[in-house]
């Protein structure tokens, strides 16, 4: 039994559609950045986009009630205490945000793509140049900003993830018979 799938990718109205090209592209050009920019600058980026992607997170009702239970906890307490302590929310507050949720579709966009092998022969592609004003960096990065969009982030991962699994076998055609189970995991995050 052959089981094939197909994913559909849309693009936003009025814009020039991504390509395999563009796409490859785009990762190229954020891989190459990172030998001019010190490892700090990546991370703050990275946090700055986390809280950016919370903030517009907690804007809906889903969202909403996540922050308000994570409010009543120690954990925000904490987190918030750790944040200023140690200032992680320092650098992050004033750097440029990195778009991570556009960028992790593109590059699952990407793992989808049907011409990819064809397009990665033709390397080195021309970076894609930026448009428009870089977006002003963030006023106060927030534990609990970093902490909602690491969690939207996370679940979008997650059904990527399952979805492209999905393009595949189904699980009983790979299974085989007499297999070694798999030893639990040991060790628990929450002791």
């Amino acid at each position: 039994m052959t089981l094939t799938a197909k994913a559909t990718l849309i693009d936003v109205d009025d814009t020039a559609g991504r390509t395999t090209a563009t796409l490859v592209a785009s990762l190229a050009a954020r891989l190459s950045a990172l030998h001019f920019i010190s490892g700090a600058d990546a991370i703050a980026s990275l946090t700055s986009g986390f809280a950016e992607l919370g903030r517009e997170v907690s804007k809906t009702a889903e969202g909403a009630r996540l922050r308000e239970a994570l409010t009543t906890t120690t954990v925000a307490a904490n987190g918030e205490a750790l944040w200023r302590v140690l200032r992680v929310g320092d650098g992050a507050s004033t750097a440029v945000p990195s778009p991570v949720l556009a960028q992790l579709r593109n590059d699952v966009a990407l793992l989808l793509a049907d011409d990819l092998e064809e397009v990665l022969g033709l390397l080195p592609i021309p970076a894609e140049a930026p448009t428009g004003a870089l977006p002003p960096p963030q006023q106060t990065v927030t534990f609990l900003d970093f902490i909602i969009g690491y969690w939207a982030f996370s679940k979008e991962v997650v059904a990527s993830v399952e979805a492209m699994a999905k393009l595949g076998r189904p699980p009983s055609a790979i299974a085989h018979p007499g297999a070694e189970p798999v030893p639990p995991l040991k060790g628990s995050i929450l002791r």
